[in-house]
């Protein structure tokens, strides 16, 4: 890395209040245009960079990491640890969202890829599979991987939740092919909405933290897929 990243701690106990135009806008009124704003800054350094420029920038970066998760592979003799978060969403249901993830990544779309999650540095559907730079755990340094899709009947290393019957799921290479993961989504209707069981299977040698950190980086990025999944249907 270039240098030392600088980031505005956690501020949520620095209230801040303005006023425009005779009206307040709050703290939480505050936080969320930057995070609007933010999200456009990111979306358009992102296109701009494109795809083969990002992975000569970031090479170095997941070349370590690559060899760092290497290691817990191969540490962790073909076992796995795997954990779930739950998400409960207002639409689009669950067929739905599953056929609409399945359209984005067979036509290519790899803005709205991205879009999921601020630090999808890449995120490029391909005939190969999902090709992602990102860092899987919060890591400081982003991973480069492929997500392959798997038939969810295939023998797992974590059970599905049975009353969840719309699924999907994928295996996750490195670069040379070597798998690192799995990523588990199950999902079904409720009365208001859908649920999503959303489960990350990463080699036992793991980190605790690098565990529940991905299941962190799950909600935040398929509770955005569902809101552009919800959009593109009105």
């Amino acid at each position: 890395m270039t240098g030392a990243l600088t980031i505005v701690p956690d501020d949520r106990a620095f209230v801040t209040n303005a006023t425009l135009d005779g009206a307040t806008l709050t703290q939480h009124d505050i936080r969320s245009h930057e995070l609007v704003r933010a999200r456009r800054a990111l979306a358009y350094l992102k296109a701009k960079i494109g795809d083969e420029a990002m992975r000569r920038l970031l090479a170095e970066d997941f070349a370590t990491m690559t060899a760092t998760v290497r290691g817990w592979v191969e540490a962790s003799a073909g076992r796995w640890r795997s954990a779930q978060i739950t998400l409960a969403l207002p639409g689009p249901g669950a067929t739905a969202f599953r056929d609409w993830y399945a359209r984005v990544v067979a036509e290519r779309r790899s803005a709205a890829m991205r879009a999921g999650h601020p630090e999808h540095y890449l995120n490029t559907p391909g005939p190969d599979g999902i090709e992602v730079i990102e860092p899987i755990g919060e890591t400081d340094l982003p991973w480069r991987i492929v997500y392959r899709t798997i038939d969810p009947a295939d023998d797992l290393p974590a059970m599905w939740p049975l009353d969840f019957p719309v699924r999907f799921a994928a295996e996750i290479v490195d670069g040379d092919g070597v798998r690192v993961g799995y990523s588990l989504r199950a999902l079904r209707d409720v009365a208001d909405g859908m649920e999503m069981c959303l489960i990350t299977c990463l080699p036992a040698a793991a980190p605790d933290e690098v565990v529940a950190r991905h299941l962190r980086h799950f909600a935040i990025e398929y509770r955005n897929w569902a809101v552009l999944a919800m959009t593109e249907q009105e």
